[in-house]
């Protein structure tokens, strides 16, 4: 077996990079939606706490709040990403309809320092 090929899909790795490799296989066992809680990057949101000064619409601030990471959040979508970098530009185009910052603490792949 080609150690450069996905073991989920037809695609291989051809600069033979193993991160590159590696967040690619992401793509394919990152948490379904629903299962934010294990996901390392998702859009979910601010803190409760400070929603209201972080510019979150009332009507958002009064939707039923996500669980993360043993905290309430609203202002997110709850999509899952496997990169940082994709989260990030996730919230830069989606300003005023999701809010977050993706090099926020309690993020999971902040906490655990992942890529």
């Amino acid at each position: 077996m080609d150690r450069w090929k996905c073991p989920y899909c037809p695609w291989v790795q051809h600069s033979k990079r193993s991160p590159d490799l590696k967040r690619h296989i992401e793509t394919h066992i990152r948490p379904p939606p629903g299962e934010t809680e294990k996901a390392n990057w998702v859009c979910c949101g601010v803190p409760v706490g400070v929603a209201e000064g972080m510019g979150v619409p009332k009507e958002m601030r009064e939707m039923p709040p996500l669980e993360y990471q043993g905290m309430r959040f609203v202002g997110g979508c709850e999509k899952v990403f496997s990169r940082k970098d994709a989260l990030a530009r996730h919230l830069r185009q989606r300003e005023g309809a999701c809010f977050g910052d993706s090099r926020a603490p309690y993020l999971l792949g902040n906490k655990t320092g992942a890529a």
